[in-house]
């Protein structure tokens, strides 16, 4: 399981930054993963999308350009979706933007909370 979450979610590989660290993460994440969507799996009625306009403050939506195509559609969904947002891509960076392109991210997130 965990060699295809890399394959999908770390398309960068193991050569760019972070890349030994998000394959252990991952590895332990495994576990964890099946033991929380067994948990999710009771909670059916919970729809956090049709509650995204209740979200009152102002919110940075950030995802790299590498990332599934599938995480730029939400990340889409959510800067429409939500009353005070800004989307961000950030190239050169896939799932794992926070272990891929730290500075960068740092940055963003200083300069939404400033």
């Amino acid at each position: 399981m965990a060699a295809l979450e890399l394959s999908i979610w770390a398309s960068l590989g193991r050569t760019a930054p972070g890349g030994e660290l998000i394959e252990t993460m991952v590895a332990e994440n495994a576990v964890r993963r099946i033991a929380a969507e067994s948990l999710l799996a009771h909670f059916p009625d919970r729809d956090a999308a049709s509650r995204l306009r209740e979200i009152a403050v102002p919110v940075l939506v950030v995802h790299g350009d590498q990332d599934h195509p599938e995480i730029a559609a939400i990340a889409d969904r959510l800067v429409a979706d939500l009353p005070d947002a800004h989307g961000v891509v950030v190239p050169a960076a896939d799932h794992y933007l926070p272990l891929r392109s730290p500075e960068r991210l740092v940055d963003l997130l200083l300069g939404h909370l400033a």
